[in-house]
């Protein structure tokens, strides 16, 4: 049976990482997100890891061994001495990140610190998150449970409505 892992990988290393997993005919995923980066004379699109050092390996128990002498791999996620499994929905969340390409920069308005939101339109509708920081931008934080590790998205504030403690 095939299941998602997390493995640690060479910062700055996640793609070519999944590339040399998928020539030995592994499944591999590295959520990628794009950003505007300006240079002196010129602006330009360029892909970063959503999740810098980490990439998701779908496989089967058998091939732990064959995953970790992948050069760039350091080791699985574990979390109390097991490895960490991440459910399919929490790998379609990542992917429905990547294919929104939320990226926002909007203040969101009429928002405090730790407020419950809901995503209403997009590729993410239906997913809750919490305002975890009120500075120069605003974010909806997703609490991937298994990974223990939270995603910042940019979202624009007229796709969010506000959730009460009574309908959670």
């Amino acid at each position: 049976m095939l299941n998602w892992f997390a493995i640690y990988v060479n910062v700055k290393h996640e793609k070519k990482v999944v590339q040399k997993l998928h020539n030995l005919q592994i499944n591999a995923y590295a959520p990628m997100v794009k950003k505007l980066q300006q240079w002196s004379d010129r602006k330009k699109w360029v892909e970063f890891p959503m999740l810098s050092g980490y990439v998701f390996v779908n496989i089967n128990l058998s091939e732990k061994e064959k995953v970790l002498q992948c050069p760039g791999v350091f080791s699985y996620i574990k979390f109390n001495g097991i490895e960490a499994k991440i459910r399919d929905t929490e790998i379609d969340i990542l992917r429905s990140i990547e294919l929104s390409g939320y990226d926002v920069t909007q203040d969101l308005v009429d928002y405090k610190l730790l407020d419950k939101v809901e995503i209403t339109q997009g590729a993410l509708k239906g997913l809750m998150g919490t305002i975890i920081q009120l500075q120069n931008t605003n974010y909806v934080q997703i609490q991937l449970e298994s990974l223990h590790q939270s995603i910042s998205v940019k979202l624009p504030s007229h796709i969010l409505k506000k959730r009460n403690l009574l309908s959670l």
